[in-house]
């Protein structure tokens, strides 16, 4: 069976806050997708995404956390909201080279049988890391800007679809033809 790697960035793109590490942990779940930390801040998870990651799991991906981020306070948050187990990988470090994170979410990826991944698909809110990711893995990614290139998780899975059945004809195999959730 073909694999293929979704690469997930958390700032801005799982959750609305723009620099977790600036919050101060530990962090309080207040609802079902709002957490706070120690001073109150308010934090809210995008519950779409966390669905679109849900169905690339269901659908054979490796998922990657791919994030510039205090690495504690970003498990915290996770954890938090209870959505840690959604990633195959935490590719978290306190440093702007998304492509050498990329790179060692690759290699564990291989060590877990993902060797050849038919797709790399890399969804962020922000498109400030790609020539870091170009840089690194050359052009083999499809990037997807979050909230951009789709508002929703209807128009997510559409364009993940489009991109599986181009990249992943054997991922379609997998009840995964139309992405539904």
């Amino acid at each position: 069976m073909s694999c293929w790697i979704l690469f997930v960035d958390l700032d801005g793109t799982l959750w609305d806050n723009l620099d977790i590490s600036m919050l101060d942990p530990p962090f309080r779940r207040v609802s079902e997708d709002v957490i706070v930390d120690s001073r109150g801040v308010r934090v809210k998870l995008f519950v779409d995404m966390v669905k679109l990651v849900e169905k690339a799991k269901q659908c054979g991906a490796f998922v990657s956390a791919l994030s510039w981020n205090v690495r504690e306070n970003a498990i915290g948050a996770l954890e938090a909201f209870n959505v840690i187990n959604l990633f195959d990988y935490l590719g978290i470090e306190p440093h702007p080279d998304k492509g050498l994170i990329a790179l060692e979410a690759l290699r564990e990826a291989s060590r877990r049988g993902c060797v050849e991944p038919c797709a790399i698909i890399y969804v962020d809110d922000r498109d400030i890391h790609l020539r870091s990711m170009r840089d690194r893995l050359g052009g083999s990614f499809a990037f997807l800007r979050a909230w951009r290139d789709f508002k929703n998780l209807d128009e997510a899975l559409e364009v993940l679809s489009k991109l599986l059945a181009n990249n992943c004809p054997s991922v379609q195999t997998l009840d995964c033809k139309d992405l539904n959730v």
